[in-house]
């Protein structure tokens, strides 16, 4: 197994001070009235979802409620650009080093996983101190949908890797077709509108319980396929060519770029093509973020509940000469949508530090009152969110904070 990881990266600082203490109590300041102090906590997941591309562009309600309404963290990585890693490494706050899965296939909701890792996932950590916890799209790209993960008290989980259509999802179980019929199997709306309807449930029948949600969506990943109002959408999109685009050969690169020559025409139109119609996946993302947006306003839950959104990974779209694709070490492939939105949180604050996939856990922790536990790699980025007020949302935030300026990127 030696030489198969890739050490690479970056910035620059001292690494800020980690309490590992153990994961399951909860912290003194929430021990008196854990039942109505506690947020409930919504991490909003995207696949293959780029921020170099423009992507977030297409998605003025999600900027809306997330960017206006809460805090953009423009240096956020993953620690591996390659779905089922980057997934593991968000579920158990670790560096692929420490949960051995390299590939969207080796040790991929592998028994070893299993037995491992999910016991250890940030679902059972607060699951187990009382929250009612839901996980809702993608899982795993191996996940074979014949178990529900630990941690889970409702389980909407996608079968194998994303698809908009005619899918599989294992429901609490049991396994379930879907065709191709729009809107009742379209993933995007189906995984949206199940956890809502699980979140109304929830708090009518335990009013006091906090809820935790996973939606992990399929877009804007393969196979690319829109809702079909949204077919038409964004005709002359060109935000994919960056500087980058088919900047090829490259020399002073890894052997790879090295190879790689200019694209042809054929493989530029190409590209044209495949960024339209991600972004018009991403629409119905946007439309999801609103639903949810409307939905705890509607129930009074939006001033206790936080909301994260980011992507497993970026993407690549002709960016030296490579056509299309993940997993290089390279900001297209590592950089990442951030946002965080709730309690406390600053509203139209960019904030400059560094997070990465494996704060996740860490956070998402913490925020429900529970230290992180010594095996986690990640940390909480809830210190970072206690800043100074910005003049305006255009200013970044100027307050120094004790924080990494450096990290990891490993691939298998």
């Amino acid at each position: 197994m030696a030489g198969r990881l890739l050490l690479f990266l970056l910035v620059s600082v001292t690494l800020g001070h980690t309490h590992f203490l153990s994961g399951q109590r909860l912290k003194p300041r929430l021990q008196r009235d854990r039942r109505n102090i506690r947020p409930n906590i919504i991490l909003v997941l995207t696949d293959d979802q780029d921020l170099e591309l423009g992507s977030m562009q297409a998605m003025n309600k999600t900027r809306r409620i997330m960017e206006e309404g809460g805090t953009s963290f423009s240096n956020a990585f993953v620690t591996t650009p390659m779905c089922c890693p980057s997934r593991s490494s968000m579920l158990t706050g670790k560096y692929v080093h420490n949960h051995n899965t390299y590939t969207n296939n080796e040790n991929c909701s592998s028994l070893s996983w299993q037995r491992q890792q999910e016991p250890r996932t940030f679902g059972v950590y607060l699951n187990n101190t009382g929250y009612r916890t839901g996980f809702f799209g993608k899982y795993l790209n191996e996940y074979n949908g014949s178990y529900i993960p630990a941690g889970w008290r409702e389980w909407l989980g996608l079968v194998k890797n994303s698809r908009f259509y005619n899918y599989t999802l294992s429901r609490n179980g049991v396994r379930e077709k879907h065709g191709a019929q729009y809107p009742e199997d379209y993933l995007t709306d189906l995984i949206t509108a199940e956890s809502i309807r699980y979140f109304r449930s929830s708090k009518r029948v335990y009013p006091h319980r906090p809820v935790l949600m996973v939606l992990s969506h399929a877009a804007p990943h393969g196979p690319e396929d829109s809702a079909p109002q949204y077919s038409t959408a964004f005709p002359n999109a060109s935000q994919h060519i960056t500087p980058s685009y088919n900047y090829a050969p490259n020399p002073d690169k890894h052997w790879i770029m090295r190879y790689t020559g200019p694209m042809k025409p054929i493989h530029m139109e190409f590209t044209n093509t495949l960024q339209r119609k991600r972004l018009q996946t991403l629409l119905s993302v946007d439309d999801s973020m609103e639903k949810l947006y409307d939905m705890l306003v509607e129930t009074g839950e939006l001033e206790n509940t936080y909301i994260i959104y980011t992507s497993d990974h970026g993407y690549h779209i002709g960016q030296f000469g490579l056509v299309k694709g993940k997993s290089m070490p390279y900001e297209f492939d590592i950089r990442v949508p951030f946002y965080i939105r709730g309690p406390n949180v600053e509203q139209g604050s960019i904030n400059p530090h560094i997070v990465l996939n494996i704060d996740l856990a860490p956070t998402i922790l913490d925020i429900a009152g529970l230290d992180t536990p010594p095996d986690m790699d990640g940390k909480s980025i809830l210190s970072l969110l206690d800043t100074e007020k910005p003049v305006n949302r255009f200013q970044v935030n100027k307050k120094s904070k004790v924080w990494r300026d450096s990290f990891l990127v490993e691939r298998g």
